[in-house]
């Protein structure tokens, strides 16, 4: 199960399919108003600008919020990941207990290929 499924392979959004196919993580970040954001896009939606850089993120950060969803073969986590760059971003926590998960839990970013699916990045407890 990954949550971002909905972001479209496209020129303005190909630097982050790129480093993903080589298990980077990398946001976009603002060259007008200096600010990373989240997802994936050309354009930066606090200033409008479209001068876009690329840039490595370690993919950490801490659990904003989160529900465990208990339906279907195995239960599995979908979480808001406050990244330490500053973004949140909606996608699934991984390989963890989710009895164990809580706001402000530390996790980092991982990526694990899924069959029919480009590499999105998912998230482990640290």
């Amino acid at each position: 199960m990954n949550s971002m499924h909905f972001i479209e392979q496209s020129p303005e959004t190909k630097p982050f399919w790129d480093a993903a196919a080589i298990g980077r993580f990398v946001l976009p970040w603002c060259r007008d108003c200096h600010r990373t954001h989240w997802y994936p896009r050309g354009s930066c939606p606090h200033c409008s600008s479209t001068k876009i850089d690329w840039r490595d993120s370690e993919g950490k950060g801490e659990i904003h919020a989160f529900s465990v969803n208990r339906r279907g073969r195995a239960p599995y986590v979908l979480a808001y990941v406050a990244l330490n760059e500053g973004p949140i971003i909606l996608s699934n926590v991984i390989d963890a207990d989710p009895t164990a998960l809580s706001i402000g839990r530390k996790v980092k970013a991982v990526f694990k290929p899924a069959p029919g699916q480009p590499p999105v990045p998912l998230f482990e407890v640290r």
